[in-house]
């Protein structure tokens, strides 16, 4: 997996990831390509991780 466009990876003591990007739109499109290709199924696991941690931060600022 090509990493040039992440900018930090953080491990918060509370567990998780954080992972800044530098171009968000460019890193956006890179994970559209990569899911795009379902044959290498390479992006799904990230991209599911992904989607459940910004679930996780919504449901917290709701108050749930």
């Amino acid at each position: 997996m090509e990493l040039f466009n992440i900018a930090e990876i953080k491990r918060p003591k509370g567990g998780g990831i954080e992972i800044k990007f530098f171009d968000r739109l460019k890193a956006l499109e890179r994970l559209a390509d990569m899911t795009a290709d379902e044959a290498a199924d390479t992006a799904l696991p990230f991209y599911r991780a992904l989607e459940n941690s910004a679930n996780a931060i919504r449901k917290s600022d709701a108050g749930e």
